[in-house]
């Protein structure tokens, strides 16, 4: 895979060069938390605070780096960005968000969706040296962009480069998968952690199948977040019933607040543009 535009990866690693060192002699020196704020942040959906059983809020832990690394890794996020990636894939790519990923299902009955567990905390530092060598870089680059984009081995949750290095890191698997669905007439797709698989026949018999290609590639899912389900569907957000895009109830009830209008025309208007091809 030839590196995507090697003038930008020399002016992030060469025209900001003594910001860049200074930041990896200090992170290899050190456990590198002095770069991170780390803060809770409560789970969201449909606008709503998520809530345990036992009443609690559902948090997740963000670890947010400060300058100058977060701008160091920025530029390098738009580095990233340049490396193909597979066709399944719609999460966190320019052109592409989570109404199109549930848009490719709604020609389908049977769905299958998939949670990857704890996605960003288990792939390791040691995962994205090696991606990034697969993608062309030599071993040294490949650490010095390891070593600013990583914390405590893994891909921080907050990051600007973690969801393009967790897309790059998971390509391989999601390429396997491909392969697998299209000879077995499946639709699949990924949003960063999200997996679906739909079809217009019944296909449960393959689950197995299908985790044991990602435990075979190093990933984990959520046994609470594995479901099968018939004629309708929540994909990224959105209902897939009857061959189109439905807002769930908890948003049809807000229907009126400017931003749920909003986005409400918005996914109207790419179902319409997208059912008309």
């Amino acid at each position: 895979m030839p590196i995507p535009d090697p003038v930008h990866y020399n002016f992030v690693m060469q025209s900001n060069l003594k910001s860049s060192h200074f930041i990896f002699r200090e992170l290899s020196q050190s456990t590198g938390g002095g770069f991170y704020r780390q803060y809770d942040q409560p789970k969201r959906k449909f606008g709503k605070p998520q809530v345990n059983n036992d009443g609690s809020f559902r948090v997740r832990t963000i670890l947010e780096p400060i300058h100058p690394l977060k701008n160091t890794q920025k530029e390098l996020n738009d580095f990233l960005k340049g490396f193909p990636l597979p066709d399944c894939m719609y999460g966190g790519i320019q052109g592409r968000n989570n109404t199109l990923n549930a848009l490719q299902h709604t020609g389908n009955t049977n769905f299958l969706t998939i949670d990857l567990k704890n996605f960003f905390g288990n792939i390791t530092n040691s995962c994205i040296h090696q991606t990034l060598i697969n993608c062309g870089l030599t071993w040294s680059e490949a650490r010095i962009i390891t070593r600013l984009t990583t914390f405590n081995y893994s891909l921080p949750q907050g990051a600007p480069t973690s969801t393009i290095l967790s897309n790059l890191a998971f390509a391989s698997c999601a390429s396997t998968l491909e392969i697998f669905c299209k000879d077995r007439n499946i639709t699949f797709t990924v949003f960063v952690d999200d997996l679906t698989f739909s079809s217009t026949r019944y296909f449960k018999h393959y689950t197995d199948q299908i985790l044991k290609i990602l435990f075979n590639n190093g990933f984990y899912v959520n046994q609470k977040k594995i479901h099968y389900r018939k004629n309708c569907c929540e994909i990224t957000g959105l209902l897939v019933k009857n061959g189109r895009l439905y807002l769930p109830k908890e948003m049809i009830a807000h229907i009126n607040k400017p931003g749920i209008k909003r986005y409400a025309d918005h996914v109207a208007k790419m179902g319409s543009a997208y059912l008309s091809m």
